[in-house]
């Protein structure tokens, strides 16, 4: 049975068509439509960086002619709509016709071929860039013939000031650029499959000569449409580096620079992971939702670069509001092309995902209530006092409902260990005396969850169900949310087959995301996985240690340092701010910086766990509790052994 949750991999649906059906405009609204209604989508260097499955080349692929064109010829239909005003919204077209020509070079292959060479480095850039740009010329041939539209009726707008420099790309007419690309290509090409490279000075005049398309281009101009119809059309030529991290650091920095020219008329962008980065510049970037670059000669990085950060940073509610929003309309229109559940109309997601809450089984109520007499009496509680707590529970209402009596159990538990350590201090009259609480107790939100990860840990009461518990445990990653829900989904599908209930009961799904997310963590294979993956088990360890504390007054899911520590990590502690990178990078934990607590506003840096560990370790999904230590405690996380 095919599950279109488990074909993740959007570059392999190579029909514009099916891939727009399954894309949704969320993604694009919230990480692109600032600066694409700015208008710095196209006027300066982009740098698109997220994590592995946040949506990097969705997004490019998106952004190319052919995909453009094949949006606007389907515009009218309802599924395309949202998607078609999103890309309007970014000024990728009017609405009607592109405003864009985008190609999508991957990065993956040949490109990092030239860091090898025995050449200067000066040497090495120039023949990077002299590929580069006739590759990119190829690639907006290329998608202007899929669309039916000749190189011949093609003509170069280019540059005022580099008129003189048309000849040196083959001149204006479009047939005449895409032979010298070609020739270009061909030659650089040889270079790059030789066993052995030839002699820098035995290099030919299409490999060292003045070949600098992106210097000259300022337009591309369609001047006959398929069909003979329409007016001439002007796009704005836009070339995406895609998967750049494959390049040489250095080689990296380098067509970094280059590209961030302001003289230069193309749109260009850098799709990237964050393992390009120096740890400095990472942990910078993800802490401050900007890279701490450096600004060369004449390049201001803050002005002639535009950072787009697709992974969870800035408003965290915010961010949150809109993942859930993109996961479900995504999920809806993944289930649509499911082959069973698509045609039974089976196409919400949070329809099939039980909210129901299942209790534990009568002996374990009954064990729960012994338990219960027995901390009273352990902590010399009066049964005024206890009656006062249980009346306090009984009118607590979550969702509009009052909790089922397990709960109510724990969350009463859970006052009567507040009362006895806020309590005054008792008197020589015994219990009986019944001394008020140096703090108002009261039966909230925050009580309640505390009793649900202590039923959770002590009698395996279903903790993760429904679909807002499934998008947070995605950590803003489509990826993973995806490798969650395909599970989900299987199950769902199966249950059908058996003639069983469409809906997942909250213990399957507990179950289920539980062990897809222990899996992920297990799988884990980049690098330094092995330091990642102990650091998150020791924090995740320290983290249920403090939730199953009987009075529940915390319930984190993140370790802060004081965020100077933090700031001078690279410095201080380069191995750990290398493990750090990484971490964040593969979504093992997400940097939340300048936190404040405490009575003199100190700032901390909390390093959260990502949502498979709080799946696998059983521990809330809300946000903002945390455990308070420094570097020290995390250098001793590391040595430590495994739980």
């Amino acid at each position: 049975m095919d599950n279109p949750f488990l074909r993740r991999a959007t570059e392999l649906l190579r029909d514009d068509e099916a891939f727009l059906a399954i894309v949704s405009p969320e993604p694009v609204t919230h990480f692109l439509g600032r600066p694409g209604r700015e208008g710095t989508l196209y006027d300066r260097l982009v740098l698109l960086r997220g994590t592995p499955g946040s949506g990097k080349t969705t997004l490019a692929r998106l952004f190319e002619y052919t995909t453009l064109v094949a949006l606007l010829r389907n515009a009218g239909t309802s599924s395309y709509q949202g998607l078609a005003g999103a890309l309007a919204e970014c000024g990728a077209t009017d609405g009607e016709r592109p405003r864009v020509l985008g190609c999508r070079l991957p990065m993956e292959t040949d490109y990092r071929d030239f860091w090898e060479f025995p050449y200067s480095e000066t040497l090495r850039t120039g023949l990077l860039t002299t590929f580069v740009q006739a590759r990119a010329v190829l690639a907006w041939f290329r998608q202007l013939a899929a669309t039916g539209v000749e190189a011949g009726s093609v003509r170069i707008v280019p540059r005022p000031e580099a008129e003189t420099a048309v000849e040196a790309i083959g001149g204006a007419a479009g047939s005449d650029v895409l032979e010298k690309a070609r020739r270009v290509e061909a030659a650089v090409y040889q270079v790059v499959g030789a066993l052995v490279p030839p002699k820098a000075d035995a290099l030919g005049p299409d490999v060292t000569g003045a070949y600098r398309p992106f210097d000259v281009i300022d337009r591309f101009r369609i001047e006959t449409r398929p069909g003979g119809q329409g007016q001439p059309l002007a796009v704005q030529p836009l070339v995406i580096l895609d998967d750049a991290h494959a390049l040489h650091p250095a080689q990296f920095r380098s067509l970094e620079h280059w590209l961030a020219r302001r003289e230069l008329r193309i749109a260009r962008w850098i799709v990237t992971r964050f393992d390009i980065l120096q740890p400095h510049e990472a942990l910078a970037e993800i802490a401050e939702d900007r890279a701490d670059r450096p600004d060369y000669p004449g390049l201001t990085a803050s002005r002639d670069t535009e950072v787009v950060l697709l992974q969870s940073s800035g408003p965290r509610r915010e961010q949150r509001t809109a993942f859930r929003r993109m996961a479900k309309d995504m999920a809806g229109r993944y289930l649509q092309k499911h082959s069973l559940l698509g045609p039974r109309r089976l196409i919400v997601l949070g329809d099939l995902l039980s909210e129901a809450d299942e209790t534990i089984s009568l002996s374990a109520t009954r064990q729960l209530t012994e338990q219960l007499d027995a901390a009273q009496r352990r902590l010399k509680v009066a049964d005024s006092r206890r009656r006062a707590l249980e009346e306090e529970v009984e009118a607590f209402r979550h969702g509009g409902q009052a909790p089922p009596e397990d709960l109510r159990l724990a969350m009463v538990s859970i006052l009567l260990h507040r009362y006895a350590k806020n309590r005054g201090q008792p008197s020589i009259f015994g219990e009986e005396d019944d001394p008020d609480p140096s703090r108002p107790l009261a039966a909230n939100a925050e009580v309640y969850e505390s009793a649900r990860l202590h039923l959770l840990h002590r009698f395996g009461r279903p903790f993760f169900h429904s679909i807002d518990d499934l998008c947070d445990a995605g950590s803003e990653n489509a990826e993973l949310f995806l490798q969650l829900a395909a599970v989900l989904v299987d199950a769902v599908a199966t249950q059908v087959i058996r003639s069983k209930s469409s809906q997942l009961t909250a213990s399957t799904q507990n179950a289920l995301l539980r062990e897809r997310g222990q899996r992920i963590i297990e799988a884990w294979n980049f690098p330094y996985h092995q330091q990642v993956r102990q650091l998150v088990r020791s924090i995740a360890a320290r983290c249920i240690e403090e939730t199953l504390e009987p009075n529940g007054w915390l319930r984190p899911n993140s370790f802060g340092i004081p965020q100077e520590e933090f700031d001078r990590l690279p410095e201080t502690h380069p191995d750990l701010a290398r493990v750090l990178q990484f971490a964040v990078a593969y979504n093992g934990l997400l940097v939340v910086p300048r936190r404040r607590q405490g009575e003199a506003g100190t700032q901390w840096c909390l390093l959260e766990l990502g949502g498979m560990a709080i799946l696998a370790h059983g521990l809330s999904l809300k946000r903002g509790g945390f455990i308070r230590g420094g570097l020290r405690d995390i250098e001793r996380m590391l040595v430590e052994k495994a739980a």
